[in-house]
C-alpha cells in the first residue's frame, strides 16, 4: 500500500482532490494498493512519517521549492493539466514510479523532462504517457 498526501496551501483544493482520488480509490478497486491523505503544505514536515511520498498542487510550488528542511520522503510538484483529469490508478502510477526514481531520498522530485511542469500536456500517468497511451 502506497500512502499518498496531496497537499497545497491551507487546504481547500487539497482537500477537494484528495477527497476524490479516496472515492475514486474506492471505484477503481485500488483499496489495497492505494491510501490518499489531504495534508496541508505547511503541516507536511511534521506528518511526513504518515505517507510514502507527497503529491503537492502546483500554486504551492515557490513554498515547496524555498523549504529548505530536509524531508525524508519525495515531493512531487502535480502539473496543472495533471490535476484535470485526475485519475486513482493514473496517481498511483506516478507514485510507484517517483517513488524508484527517488530511491529511498526525499525532497523535490520531478519525472525527466518534467522540470518545468507548467508546460506538461498528459492527462494520464507518466508511465502511460510513455507508452503512447494519451487517455
Amino acid at each position: 500500500m502506497i500512502r499518498i498526501a496531496i497537499c497545497c496551501g491551507e487546504g481547500f483544493a487539497s482537500g477537494f482532490l484528495s477527497r476524490h482520488l479516496a472515492e475514486a480509490t474506492i471505484k477503481e478497486n485500488l483499496q489495497d494498493e492505494a491510501q490518499f491523505k489531504f495534508i496541508p503544505f505547511y503541516q507536511l514536515y511534521d506528518r511526513q512519517s504518515e505517507v510514502d511520498i507527497a503529491m503537492a498542487l502546483p500554486h504551492i510550488h515557490p513554498q515547496v521549492q524555498s523549504d529548505t528542511r530536509e524531508y525524508s520522503i519525495p515531493i512531487y510538484i502535480i502539473p496543472f493539466k495533471v490535476v484535470i483529469k485526475p485519475s486513482a490508478r493514473d496517481f498511483l502510477e506516478d507514485a510507484e514510479d517517483l517513488l524508484a526514481l527517488a530511491n529511498g531520498k526525499g525532497g523535490l522530485i520531478c519525472f525527466e523532462g518534467e522540470e518545468r511542469f507548467q508546460y506538461v500536456s498528459r492527462l494520464v500517468s507518466h508511465r502511460k504517457w510513455l507508452a503512447g497511451q494519451k487517455k
